[in-house]
């Protein structure tokens, strides 16, 4: 068994919070949302597919990296 962080997502059809689990990272036990999840936590839990324990939909997190180079 091995250790993993979580992601609580909203369903977007019925707003019902369900888990994603993530193996990227640190694996801490953590548990985030996707407002407060580390990149490297949510670069694991794109490649995973959650059906809603509520209304069975599936769904997934698609994860957007933006990179852009600032003054210092």
């Amino acid at each position: 068994m091995g250790c993993f962080d979580s992601v609580m997502v909203p369903c977007p059809a019925c707003g019902e919070i369900n888990e994603f689990q993530s193996k990227g990272g640190e694996c801490r036990l953590s548990t985030y949302t996707l407002d407060d999840a580390p990149a490297d936590v949510l670069s694991d839990v794109n490649r995973h597919r959650v059906e809603c324990r509520s209304c069975q939909t599936a769904y997934r997190v698609r994860v957007q990296c933006i990179a852009i180079a600032e003054r210092c």
